[in-house]
């Protein structure tokens, strides 16, 4: 048996969507769990009457963080293969369906699918910048990740053995929950194609505020330190160079270098994401790109202090993973 298990909250705008995306699915799952942690906007009374008409989706409402979401979901769940996913995903028809296949051959691994943006044409020229900042492309899934619980399945057995998601840590959860399933040797499989996408934040307040929160949970769960250093140095020394300039344009053409090193990735991602656009909004993305991703920047620069300022205090009670 396989359950589906999903967390949402004031999700009434899209939920319509996400459900039929799975309904759809060239392969279903024996049941659908949802948790909904409280919502206001007719979500919970829509899930209800859905819940009434198909005996596959079964709906639970239990107030709490997304982790303690999944984990009362979980326990709800009758099937042995686990696939976690979110409200707002839109799903290749194939996606289910390929996501619990190594489970049919008995094999005790999680199970990842890469992910994008899901892009239309009449979307703002912004979504496409935040897409290129926040989303990997699909040249980028040629190594391994920590797979996002937006598109994961793993057996219940082995989310008891790792003591289920982290309650203690309000967002990058399914990070500190793959950490433990590595530990515990745990293997991991990878689906390379893009199989699930979701909509980037569509304005910039909601993206400085996304990485801010991201970053601040590095901080709380103490993730990727050597990356945040990193970022602080690359600043620190982008600032002196660009003060150096002033009096040598030789510091000037150690910048621009510099900056082209850091932004490839970040332009891979732009001409990929951008391919239906007109050649003018795609140059012009090329120049702007840049500027999204330092305003990205100063958000995770400001976010992972605060992070680890409020562990250091006790504010997130931290547990060793």
């Amino acid at each position: 048996m396989i359950s589906l298990i999903s967390t949402v909250l004031n999700e009434r705008n899209n939920i319509e969507q996400w459900i039929n995306g799975i309904l759809s699915q060239s392969a279903l799952p024996d049941e659908i769990i949802i948790v909904d942690g409280g919502s206001r906007d007719g979500t919970w009374e829509w899930l209800l009457e859905q819940g009434s008409k198909n005996p596959k989706i079964k709906v639970f409402q239990e107030s709490g963080n997304i982790s303690h979401g999944r984990n009362f979901a979980i326990k709800q769940a009758q099937g042995e293969v686990i696939v976690a996913t979110d409200a707002g995903c839109i799903y290749d028809q194939d996606w289910f369906k390929n996501i619990t296949a190594p489970f049919l051959n008995n094999k005790s691994v999680v199970v990842a699918t890469a992910f994008g943006p899901w892009l239309e044409r009449d979307d703002s020229f912004l979504i496409y910048l935040l897409a290129a900042a926040t989303t990997p492309a699909p040249v980028e899934f040629k190594k391994d990740w920590l797979p996002s619980s937006r598109s994961v399945a793993f057996l219940k057995s082995n989310w008891e053995r790792v003591g289920g998601y982290p309650e203690w840590i309000p967002i990058c959860e399914d990070i500190i929950f793959d950490l433990k399933l590595k530990k515990a040797g745990v293997g991991f499989d990878y689906i390379r194609e893009p199989l699930v996408f979701w909509q980037p934040r569509k304005t910039l307040k909601a993206y400085f505020r996304q990485l801010f929160r991201y970053t601040k949970s590095d901080g709380h769960g103490k993730l990727w330190p050597r990356r945040q250093f990193i970022r602080y140095f690359i600043y620190s020394v982008s600032l002196l160079l660009l003060y150096l300039s002033l009096i040598d344009a030789l510091f000037l053409g150690a910048l621009l270098l510099g900056l082209v090193v850091y932004m490839k990735k970040f332009w891979i991602r732009w001409f990929e994401f951008s391919r239906n656009l007109g050649i003018i909004k795609i140059s012009v993305g090329f120049i702007l790109v840049p500027l999204v991703i330092a305003s990205g920047d100063i958000a995770k620069m400001a976010g992972w202090p605060v992070g680890v300022y409020e562990r250091w205090t006790g504010k997130i009670k931290f547990e060793n993973y």
